[in-house]
């Protein structure tokens, strides 16, 4: 699988990103890749959307800290082989903490942003943490290790934009990783976003951050598990 060069610039703005993807609808293509000849194997397409939820309060050690929420949602059909009409649907909660660190940003960004399950009976709660996202600079973007020893995955590249942005603005790539043990699978997962630049971003301006596509990966290892599955977002048009 290829892997992008993507930039972390040093004023990626999380605020800007987090909101940009309530404002659009995304289509969804998902490639399937498992070891397992019983699981689904190939291409999967579906619709995902992010809809605001009301903010959340977590307690720290110093003051109640503030986290904004969307609620993502995914549905699709499966491929007519494994039943006729039928849907899959899957939500997960994301959370960004409004602190300072969001707004502009150092070049490395840990778990300011995080992906939490929905709650079975109600998707709009949070039950329990998937995993923070680490935002990478260049030379943290591919697949290995980091000091501590864990193992990380590299990221998809999300789909090009025909032109740049929508008004022909340059775009460019940044990346995120974030790990879960669940019992004894491990899942390992990378995101990367292309976001808008804009000519005043390096000269002190809001900061990148506006997405126009995006892509993710999750890689999942255990003693009955191995698959690879690559999700590709791309703007749905006329909606």
């Amino acid at each position: 699988m290829t892997t992008p060069t993507p930039t972390m610039a040093p004023n990626l703005n999380l605020q800007t990103l987090f909101t940009s993807l309530t404002t659009k609808n995304w289509t969804l293509l998902r490639v399937l890749k498992s070891a397992n000849p019983h699981d689904i194997n190939g291409n999967l397409h579906g619709t995902a959307s992010f809809t605001s939820l009301p903010d959340t309060t977590t307690t720290t050690q110093d003051s109640p800290a503030l986290q904004r929420q969307l609620l993502y949602t995914e549905t699709g059909t499966l491929p007519p082989h494994i039943g006729h009409n039928l849907q899959w649907k899957k939500s997960y909660i994301w959370r960004l903490k409004s602190s300072p660190s969001t707004s502009t940003t150092t070049p490395t960004v840990k778990d300011d942003l995080s992906v939490w399950f929905a709650k079975v009976g109600d998707e709009r709660v949070a039950d329990y943490l998937f995993h923070g996202m680490e935002f990478l600079d260049n030379d943290e973007s591919g697949s290995g290790g980091d000091e501590d020893g864990e193992e990380f995955v590299s990221a998809p590249v999300p789909p090009s934009i025909p032109g740049g942005g929508k008004g022909g603005e340059q775009t460019v790539v940044v990346t995120a990783r974030g790990n879960h043990l669940c019992i004894n699978d491990m899942y390992r997962t990378a995101y990367a976003f292309r976001v808008v630049k804009k000519e005043d971003d390096d000269d002190g301006g809001d900061g990148i951050g506006e997405v126009v596509s995006w892509a993710s990966r999750h890689v999942v290892k255990g003693p009955k598990k191995d698959q690879d599955i690559v999700n590709y977002y791309t703007v749905r048009e006329g909606v």
